[in-house]
C-alpha cells in the first residue's frame, strides 16, 4: 500500500515538473519573424532611422553595405540600420564557417571602413545584436515612427555590442 502511494505521489511531481518546464519554455506569440530568423534567411530590407528605407537614388548608401557584405562567401544573412554616421551590420555565418568568426568580422569591417571611409560601422556576428536589429528594423517599418524613440534603440545596440566586446 505504501508503494503505491509513493508511486502515485512520484508520478504527480513527474508531471507538474514537466508542465512547469512546459510553460516556462512557450513563448510570448509575438515576433513571429524574429522567432524563425536563428532559422531561416530573414533577408530584411536596409533601413535609416531618418528616411526609413534608403531611396536617396536607384542604390542607396544602406543598399551598397548590404550588398557589400553579402557578398561574402561565409555569410548568409544580413541586417543594415543607419544612423546618421553611424551604421549597424549585423549578420549571421554559414554553420561550418563559425570556427572563423573573429577572421570574418575582421575582414568585413576592413571592407566596409575601405569603401565607406565617412562612416562608423558596428560590425557584429553575434545573434542578439542580429534580433536587435531585426526588431529595430521592424520598428521602423511601421508608418508613424518617433525618431526620438528610435534613435534610443540604436543606442541600445550600440551599447550591447560595446558589452560584449
Amino acid at each position: 500500500m505504501f508503494r503505491k502511494k509513493n508511486y502515485v505521489y512520484r508520478s504527480w511531481m513527474v508531471l507538474l515538473a514537466v508542465l512547469c518546464l512546459l510553460t516556462a519554455c512557450s513563448s510570448q506569440g509575438d515576433g513571429k519573424t524574429e522567432n524563425m530568423a536563428l532559422i531561416k534567411r530573414t533577408n530584411p530590407k536596409p533601413m535609416d532611422i531618418i528616411n526609413g528605407m534608403d531611396e536617396e537614388d536607384e542604390k542607396g548608401l544602406i543598399t551598397k553595405v548590404k550588398e557589400t557584405v553579402a557578398n561574402e562567401d561565409t555569410i548568409y544573412d544580413v541586417i543594415v540600420v543607419k544612423n546618421e554616421k553611424k551604421i549597424i551590420v549585423a549578420y549571421k555565418v554559414k554553420h561550418l564557417q563559425r570556427f572563423h568568426m573573429k577572421k570574418i568580422e575582421k575582414n568585413v569591417t576592413q571592407n566596409l571602413e575601405e569603401r565607406f571611409p565617412k562612416y562608423d560601422f558596428i560590425v557584429s556576428s553575434d545573434y542578439k545584436i542580429f534580433l536587435e536589429a531585426l526588431r529595430l528594423n521592424e520598428f521602423l517599418k511601421k508608418e508613424d515612427v518617433p525618431e526620438k524613440k528610435a534613435r534610443k534603440k540604436f543606442k541600445e545596440i550600440e551599447e550591447l555590442q560595446k558589452e560584449l566586446i
